[in-house]
């Protein structure tokens, strides 16, 4: 987006709603639910496959971000009206906030950004519902294709949607994309500010955090946004959040119930001192592409691939069966060039072969050369034990393929579901939000990964360390146990969203609810 093109006003014309065309629908008029994503990377995926999965059950979903997102889901993810179906509709709201000097998606500095851009979209989600209330379709569709909504799922960071969907007399529902130990952490608010836990001050001395349901965990696990060190307007935008969250009637969280059982019955339990709330909490996850669901085999061939897609998928198919660790940290955190070259010594000094998703530092063009960001001769010396990708990689493809081992990885809530989903071990690495507490889920209560740890002299990670974890879980004890956990694991999650299992019949009760609802 061009920070140039902001506007001050506070209307919208309709033709500034980006829409794509949605093909006719059956006689019959389903209901219309309305999904509201907060404009992050992980956010918007995640509530994308939720669409998906409504659809497939008969909802018509119109699928509501702010534009930037809607312009990538159509450009990086190909997505057409053909591919995602008649059901589902994606329309895009204008951002008026300036986008300073951050680029999307580049690096830590844009979550204030997308903050200010998530309370930027309630005016024009209020004009959009009311244009879909009164004709019954967004610009750009036929007025009989869609019914007028009946519900609206918005995302935890959006919690003006409440106030809203209840001034429009629509069910709210709030869809939460993390595990469920975040969720009683957020639901645990008022707790741990009366108990002096939160905001977490820096000076403050390591100490044992305990919540019912949760395994005992370090202060310093918190996430991130509850550190006293986060800008003041994007902290209280998060607990603003968080109170919120805590009204809410229903919750569908992207998790498996078997997968974390105790988190969960303590949120269904959790009252505050100032709201008696009868809540439900739906484990819907994980909330996947419906191939996997299915237990469907991504195809490995070439089409509808980009190029370096093609390649690298040709490369990994070239390895053996679970001989590569797959390295990437997701869209938020980019490694420092220092850190950069410890890690690549660490993958070289490992002898286990890789393919890293490498990022280029913010602010710099396509062209910029990966090498400059290496050890000398490092790509030379690997020759054919690694793949580069840059800026980024088919991740569900390349986790989805038997040559894959082990993910290194930021230790991001849709990245452990996917990996899980596959069978594939974990090396643990968090960076930011809530990624210690799925550290901590990963490595002590799961079982299904090994932790890279700084020494206590160390500024950052060293190589010897990178090298020790890559052996243990590639070919160490430890990483035999590791595996055995998360082929145990990955079965458990696969019977969840199976006919019977909980998150199938989760999904489906919230299904019939929505129906329920649009039939009144």
């Amino acid at each position: 987006m061009d920070s140039s093109s902001s506007s001050s006003s506070s209307s919208i014309a309709p033709s500034s709603f980006h829409t794509l065309p949605s093909s006719p629908l059956p006689t019959t008029s389903p209901p219309h639910v309305l999904l509201l994503a907060f404009p992050s990377q992980g956010h918007v995926l995640a509530l994308l496959s939720l669409a998906k999965l409504l659809a497939s059950k008969g909802v018509v979903v119109t699928y509501v971000c702010a534009q930037h997102r809607i312009s990538r889901l159509q450009r990086k993810y190909t997505h057409t009206a053909s591919d995602l179906g008649p059901l589902i509709r994606l329309v895009g709201l204008p951002e008026r906030v300036p986008l300073r000097d951050v680029g999307i998606d580049e690096g830590i500095g844009i979550s204030e950004w997308l903050m200010e851009v998530a309370i930027d979209m309630k005016d024009q989600f209020v004009q959009l519902l009311q244009e879909l209330q009164a004709g019954g379709a967004a610009p750009g569709a036929q007025a009989q294709d869609f019914a007028a909504p009946s519900s609206v799922v918005s995302d935890v960071f959006l919690p003006w949607v409440r106030d809203v969907a209840a001034t429009s007399h629509l069910s709210h529902y709030v869809f939460f994309p993390c595990s469920a130990s975040s969720l009683s952490v957020m639901l645990s608010l008022p707790l741990l500010i009366s108990q002096g836990h939160v905001p977490l001050v820096s000076s403050a001395e390591p100490h044992l955090i305990t919540l019912p349901g949760l395994s005992p965990f370090w202060n310093k696990d918190l996430p991130v946004f509850l550190h006293e060190k986060l800008k003041k307007p994007l902290q209280q935008a998060i607990f603003d959040s968080g109170f919120r969250l805590i009204e809410a009637s229903t919750i569908l969280i992207n998790t498996t119930y078997e997968m974390e059982t105790n988190a969960i019955n303590y949120a269904l339990q959790l009252k505050d001192n100032f709201h008696e709330v009868k809540r439900k909490v739906l484990s819907v996850g994980p909330v996947l592409p419906i191939q996997i669901l299915n237990d469907l085999s991504f195809p490995h061939s070439q089409s509808g691939k980009q190029e370096h897609d093609i390649e690298c998928l040709r490369w990994l198919s070239s390895k053996t069966a679970r001989s590569v660790l797959y390295v990437s940290f997701g869209s938020i955190h980019i490694p420092s060039t220092e850190e950069i070259h410890e890690l690549a010594l660490g993958l070289e000094a490992s002898s286990c072969a890789f393919l890293w998703v490498l990022r280029r530092p913010p602010c710099t063009s396509s062209s910029f050369p990966l090498s400059t960001l290496l050890p000398e001769g490092f790509q030379s010396r690997l020759n054919d034990r690694c793949f580069i990708v840059s800026p980024w990689a088919p991740q569900l493809l390349i986790l989805s393929h038997p040559s894959v081992g082990g993910f290194l990885t930021h230790c991001g809530w849709n990245s452990i579901l996917e990996s899980i989903s596959f069978g594939v071990p974990l090396i643990a690495y968090p960076q930011f939000a809530e990624q210690r507490l799925n550290c901590r889920m990963i490595v002590d209560q799961l079982r299904i990964g090994l932790e890279l740890q700084k020494d206590e002299n160390e500024l950052i990670l060293g190589r010897k360390q990178i090298e020790r974890v890559i052996r243990l879980l590639m070919g160490g004890e430890e990483g035999v146990e590791v595996k055995k956990s998360c082929a145990q694991l990955k079965d458990v999650i696969r019977r969840s969203v199976k006919k019977g299992g909980s998150s199938y019949e989760n999904l489906d009760a919230f299904v019939h609810e929505i129906f329920d609802s649009g039939s009144k």
